[in-house]
């Protein structure tokens, strides 16, 4: 290849780099701008005669912010979603292997006939009836917020796990068992490489989902600490500013959380070929 074929290939595809970086820089203008325009509107709106729900309620952005700055400032914010955090990292940290491994299990029939009724059984239970049943196993222990957390966590990577399987060729099974393959050899080669899309979309969806999980088990089964405790003693004490900025920054990073790992795992996938659904 000529110096001036790749001198016009560099000048292509830093070309393409700044149209990308002008687009993200678009639409981050739009959603900004889209949110300085509702905050404007809810700060004018809030508590008047056209407002659905009184500001004492809801709220107004300048009030929401000074409550949030003042529960940054007194630590109690970050104090209280380190410990939901920690919580989160202890039932994933677990779920996952189990996930993983009961779906592995129930591929094997004699187990897979036990199992597998009594997975979807327990998948269909409302996960209420599940705080319920907890909290009169293991009381308001934070170990309730972990078992929660992880009974999610582990139905989503079971399930990924399963379609993996449901996904292989059968001819090639057969044909790889039919030259001395064993099981585990199978497993390695070719279940784990089928199932690692399926596995890499099951943690961008779990970790977000763990974290607000995590958040209702707190409010049904309060603690000490955490954010879901720190916001139901705001609502008790009606505090209503405060509260809207612990629900509003509970959305947030379930936001950022969906971005920043959703962002990672297309930038891992592409760089190893892997398809990764969005």
């Amino acid at each position: 290849m000529s110096l001036a074929t790749q001198t016009i290939g560099v000048g292509r595809t830093a070309r393409g780099l700044r149209r990308l970086n002008q687009v993200d820089l678009a639409a981050l203008a739009a959603r900004l701008g889209t949110l300085g325009v509702v905050a404007a509107l809810w700060q004018v709106f809030a508590g008047g005669p056209r407002s659905v729900l009184p500001a004492d309620v809801v709220g107004r952005p300048s009030s929401i912010l000074a409550s949030l700055w003042h529960l940054v400032v007194d630590g109690q914010f970050f104090s209280s979603l380190g410990l939901t955090a920690l919580s989160v990292c202890y039932a994933l940290v677990l779920a996952v292997p189990i996930g993983v491994g009961l779906g592995l299990l129930t591929t094997i029939r004699p187990i897979g006939w036990l199992l597998q009724p009594l997975v979807n059984l327990t998948y269909a239970i409302p996960k209420v009836g599940l705080v319920t049943l907890y909290v009169l196993l293991l009381g308001t222990h934070p170990d309730t917020h972990v078992a929660l957390v992880l009974s999610q966590i582990l139905f989503v990577f079971y399930y990924a796990t399963r379609q993996a399987i449901l996904e292989l060729d059968p001819g090639v099974v057969t044909a790889l068992r039919l030259m001395g393959a064993s099981r585990l050899k199978l497993v390695c080669s070719l279940a784990l490489r089928a199932a690692l899309p399926h596995l890499l979309a099951a943690i961008r969806l779990c970790v977000p989902l763990a974290f607000a999980t995590e958040i209702f088990a707190e409010l049904r089964a309060p603690t000490s600490s955490g954010l879901g405790v720190l916001l139901q003693n705001l609502i008790t004490a009606g505090d209503g500013a405060a509260a809207m900025a612990i629900m509003l920054c509970t959305a947030l990073i379930g936001y950022l959380l969906d971005l920043v790992i959703g962002r990672r795992l297309r930038a891992y996938t592409t760089s190893i070929g892997v398809g990764l659904p969005t």
